[in-house]
């Protein structure tokens, strides 16, 4: 079964969010540099951010 990145959004100082899907299941993967979180829902997505000191208003579309 083929995994999809549906949509995904970026902050200038290269935090990655990506919306994952694999068949019906739908998840998050944070992307930062060389490392990668996945499997996340998005409180998941959310925690991780904010420890990390990321306004999630910085998040916009990526291309």
């Amino acid at each position: 079964m083929e995994t999809v990145i549906e949509s995904a959004m970026q902050t200038p100082d290269g935090w990655r969010v990506e919306v994952v899907r694999r068949g019906t299941t739908r998840w998050y993967r944070i992307v930062h540099g060389d490392d990668m979180i996945d499997w996340l829902s998005i409180a998941g997505v959310q925690r991780i951010l904010t420890e990390a000191g990321v306004d999630l208003a910085d998040l916009t579309d990526a291309a």
